[in-house]
Order: C-alpha cells, then structure tokens, then sequence
C-alpha cells in the first residue's frame, strides 16, 4: 500500500461528511428501498397529486447526509424522480406567473409611462414563460406520459390559457 492511498484512507474514514453517507449506506437500507418503490408504483391523477409527491419526496430525502452519494448505491430511479421534481417546478413556476399576472393592479398615481414600462414587463414574462413551456413541453411530453405525469397542464388549453385569460382580464395585452 503506497503513503497517497494510506493517507487517502484515513482522511476519508476521518470525513464525518463521508462518515455520515457510509452510516447512511448502511443504516438506511429499508427506508431508502421503501422510497424506491413508492417512486416507482406512484400514479398521479392531476398535477396537485405530483406538486404533493414531489414535496413529500424531497422532505423524505432531506434526512440523508449526501442525496446522490447515497442513493448512487442503491437502484435509484433517479430519471422518474428528476422527472417528477421538474414537473413539479415548472408547474410552480408558472402558476407564479399566472397570480404575479392576476393580480397585477393598474396603479393610476404613478406616470403613464411607468405603467406602461410595468405592463411590458409583465408581457414579456408571460410570453417568456409561454415560450419556455412550449419548449418543454415539445421536449418532455413523451418522458412525462411514459413516468404516468399527467400533463394537461402544459397543454394550451392548461395553465397556458389561464395564464393569457389573466393577461386579458388585467388588460396587459
């Protein structure tokens, strides 16, 4: 054994990041094969569903000293899961848009020009927002319904339609 892999050695048995993984490994066998399944059997029947599995999940992982160093030693479904966390964060993210959007309040103290910088803005985040999903959306569809994600939302009949009818309403159009 040379003196580099020796000292190697005693710092990685000395790490307590990495001694808290190895007891992870270790300890946490059950509980992390229960996850597995539960990732692998869940179905959703709308997008709250995934919104709610997605927070469970992450609060379930949050116990593990190091996420992907631990669950690299396991049969992780890590494509489902990363599938169904952006799912959850792009729905989020333009659930946001569409209540920054709704409840945009046309302000008659400030200048006029202002006003109209305010609602430039706010379009081009939504258009922004709308392109981003249209390429997402073209990316992701059959990933999402292979994973059993529902994905109405994404459609232009979804989140998309509400997000122009909020834009219509508040006359930012």
């Amino acid at each position: 054994m040379s003196v580099h892999s020796s000292i190697v050695g005693e710092i990685q048995n000395r790490s307590t990041h990495l001694l808290a993984i190895k007891a992870d490994i270790e300890t946490k066998g059950d509980f992390i094969n229960g996850l597995i399944e539960k990732v692998l059997t869940t179905s959703f029947m709308d997008i709250e569903d995934v919104l709610t599995f997605a927070d469970w999940l992450d609060g379930e992982l949050s116990s593990l000293a190091d996420e992907s160093a631990v669950l690299k030693h396991f049969k992780w479904p890590e494509r489902k899961a990363d599938v169904i966390r952006e799912a959850a964060v792009e729905y989020r993210s333009l659930k946001l848009l569409e209540n920054e959007i709704s409840s945009y309040k046309d302000d008659y103290s400030i200048p006029c020009g202002s006003a109209l910088k305010k609602m430039a803005v706010l379009l081009n985040k939504s258009e922004g927002g709308i392109q981003r999903l249209d390429k997402l959306r073209n990316a992701v569809m059959r990933c999402y319904q292979d994973w059993k994600i529902p994905t109405d939302w994404m459609l232009d009949s979804g989140i998309v339609s509400k997000v122009r009818i909020s834009l219509f309403i508040q006359g930012v159009q």
